[in-house]
């Protein structure tokens, strides 16, 4: 099993490449589909999925994209649904282009284990920068992907209408930082890290 980045979207998201036997899940796929096309091809990887840890407008970008080019399902957390619909305005509202609103074919929840072309990642819902924000714990590689809820010595932003700064720091205290330590933190932006190094080093816990 291997993961590898793809930096895509005006805001340079950690797009994840999860892949096994020449399958791949693409995780927040947030634009420059013809980067993430020319990977898989690159590689030899056939995309099974598209998964979200949370649907702010700069982790969607690619989405409908490759649905439509590959016939993938995209996983999300119900929770955040309301949230594509405001990512075309918001892209036109700031000048960053234009971008066709994606559609969840699949929910996902807190505890559940997906298997997707053989590659399985708990579902760890992380509520806090977004109401449906979640991580996904993969114990092949001793690796979570929490996008923008835990970064290297930083958390998202939690100064939006729907976010919620208690419910940030209780899920990264008691769902994120109960994982083994040696975890590598895989976050929406920026460099990676490890719950031991953010246990120890994280300023805003």
């Amino acid at each position: 099993m291997n993961i590898d980045i793809v930096i895509t979207g005006p805001l340079g998201v950690n797009t994840y490449i999860v892949s096994d036997k020449g399958n791949a899940v693409i995780i927040d796929a947030g634009g420059n589909e013809e980067d993430i096309e020319e990977y898989l091809n690159d590689n030899g990887l056939k995309p099974v999925a598209l998964v979200n840890t949370h649907g702010h407008f700069d982790h969607i970008g690619a989405i409908y994209p490759l649905m439509k080019k590959y016939g993938l399902p995209f996983y999300l957390h119900k929770d955040d649904e309301f949230l594509l619909g405001q990512g075309k305005k918001v892209m036109q509202m700031y000048g960053f282009g234009d971008m066709e609103t994606p559609y969840v074919t699949n929910y996902i929840e807190h505890g559940q284990k997906l298997d997707l072309g053989g590659i399985t990642m708990d579902v760890i819902h992380t509520p806090g920068h977004t109401p449906g924000g979640c991580c996904f714990y993969i114990d092949g590689l001793k690796s979570v992907i929490t996008g923008d809820t835990l970064f290297l010595e930083s958390v998202g932003r939690t100064d939006f209408p729907y976010s919620s700064t208690q419910s940030l720091v209780d899920s990264i205290s008691e769902r994120l930082f109960s994982l083994p330590s040696e975890t590598v933190v895989y976050p929406g932006h920026g460099a990676k890290s490890t719950i031991e190094h953010e246990k120890n080093m994280n300023p805003f816990m």
